[in-house]
Formats: structure tokens, C-alpha cells, sequence
């Protein structure tokens, strides 16, 4: 079972770059791009399936909102299943604090990502959908 990736930057030349580096790592795997977090927010919305929650590599800050927004977005529109790994160019601290507090984001990263950083991706995000086989097996 190859991922659903959603990446969220408002850095269009970024996105390009992540994007191919997926495909080296896991061709397979279906990505869509958003330069903003509504854009995204809009997406997941009306292509949404709680059986299948979708992997999302969001930048901290975009230009129409921050990830703390678009976190709180994800709750109040039902959609806190998706699983979330975060991105920044920011050095503080506080963010990853911060981003601990909410049960959806699974991961955190310093900006530049490296190809050992989307390894590392990778391995949380077959370990989130090991763990969602299991809880589906057992109801």
C-alpha cells in the first residue's frame, strides 16, 4: 500500500524539489501539491476518507496561514484522522514544543529535507498505517 502525500509550502520551487525526491524514495506513491493551506484545506475536505487518512508534509509558515491555524482547521472540519509532519526553517524550539500537543503530527523537521529525512518520513508513515491495520483488524 503506497501513501497519499500532501505537501503543503508556499515555496513553489521547494515543492518541485520535494516532490522529486519522493519519487526517487517511493515512485509509486500519489502526491498533490498546495501553495496554500486553504487550497489544501479545501482538498481534503471534499476528498476525504476516514479508512484512509492521507500523509501531509506541512510547512510552519505559509503565507495564508500558519500550521498551528491549519492544524485547528483540521479539527474543527473533522479531518484530525490525516496524519501530519511538520517543516520549518525556523531554529526555535518552541515550534516542536508546540507542535507535541497535537495528536495528528507524527513528525517534525528542520528545513533543508534531506533524502535521510524523507527515509526517516517514510518509516513513521509505515508505521502509522501498520498501526491503523491493526485498530481496524481488532473492531
Amino acid at each position: 500500500m503506497n501513501p497519499e502525500l500532501i505537501l503543503v509550502d508556499d515555496d513553489s520551487v521547494l515543492l518541485l524539489v520535494l516532490q522529486k525526491m519522493i519519487r526517487r524514495i517511493s515512485p509509486e506513491s500519489q502526491i498533490d501539491s498546495f501553495s496554500s493551506g486553504k487550497d489544501a484545506l479545501d482538498f481534503l475536505t471534499s476528498n476525504s476518507d476516514p479508512t484512509n487518512p492521507i500523509f501531509l508534509l506541512v510547512d510552519i509558515n505559509l503565507n495564508d496561514m500558519s500550521s498551528w491555524d491549519f492544524l485547528s482547521l483540521l479539527q474543527t472540519r473533522n479531518l484530525q484522522y490525516h496524519k501530519i509532519i511538520l517543516m520549518t526553517s525556523s531554529i526555535s524550539s518552541s515550534n516542536s514544543d508546540l507542535a507535541r500537543k497535537y495528536p495528528s503530527v507524527i513528525g517534525f523537521f528542520e528545513k533543508p529535507i534531506t533524502f535521510e529525512n524523507f527515509h526517516q518520513i517514510f518509516e513513521m508513515i509505515r508505521k502509522e498505517k501498520k498501526a491503523l491495520t491493526f485498530s481496524v483488524k481488532m473492531h
